[in-house]
């Protein structure tokens, strides 16, 4: 979670990608069908932003929907990138095992 206890941060991020990567609003506006209007938003914090939009723009620089809400990594995803993406190769040997839980009488 972020420094900021999940507060949406969107324009920090935003801002310090295009800055990052050199690239305009308008060429982010190109490159994922988000009107230029809508990023500018975003950028001076004064709208939240929509779902589809987010997952574009995030795939547009390469980074996650959690890091560009929330500056950071979601702890969660390295699991969800493995399951993704290795899991079906068969590297993997998964094992489940029952555990008794206190007042469990099975």
């Amino acid at each position: 979670m972020s420094k900021l206890m999940g507060k949406l941060i969107i324009s920090k991020v935003f801002e310090n990608l295009l800055k990052k990567n050199k690239v305009s609003l308008r060429a982010v506006s190109k490159g994922t069908k988000v009107p230029v209007s809508s990023l500018s938003e975003w950028k001076k914090n004064n709208r939240n932003p929509n779902a589809e939009h987010v997952a574009r723009v995030a795939d547009f620089f390469g980074c996650s929907v959690h890091y560009l809400l929330f500056g950071d990594e979601d702890p969660s995803e390295p699991m969800q990138k493995i399951l993704k993406e290795e899991f079906f190769k068969g590297t993997f040997e998964v094992t489940l095992k029952r555990v008794k839980v206190d007042g469990d009488n099975t």
